[in-house]
């Protein structure tokens, strides 16, 4: 992982050992969530197409924006919040990858969504 400010990805590992520097935003899409039945642990959702109205909220932090897979969706949230001046990184690989490596996941309640 990279410490300078250009940085656009973290790895789900790098991720999980640093947990108290970032704030991790699921953007999944609500019907790609529940799907799942799972989230990372800590993670807090935010509807991907309603960025607009939540994005600035996190001006100042060190975000982490993740998807299912770590493309489009996060691709374009990270954009935006870019584009608004909000530092932000994808999660490389996204929900999928954080399962595959093996990192601890929570169920998802209904109502988180």
């Amino acid at each position: 992982m990279s410490q300078n400010h250009n940085q656009t990805s973290i790895s789900p590992v790098d991720l999980a050992n640093e947990p108290d520097r970032w704030i991790v935003i699921d953007v999944r899409k609500p019907t790609a969530r529940l799907a799942s039945g799972l989230a990372m642990p800590g993670a807090v959702w935010r509807h991907p197409f309603d960025a607009a109205n939540w994005a600035d909220a996190y001006r100042g932090m060190r975000v982490a924006v993740c998807c299912v897979h770590g493309h489009e969706v996060s691709q374009a949230v990270r954009g935006f919040m870019a584009d608004t001046g909000i530092e932000a990184v994808i999660v490389e690989g996204g929900f999928e990858a954080w399962k595959a490596a093996g990192l601890p996941v929570t169920p998802v309640e209904r109502a988180d969504v």
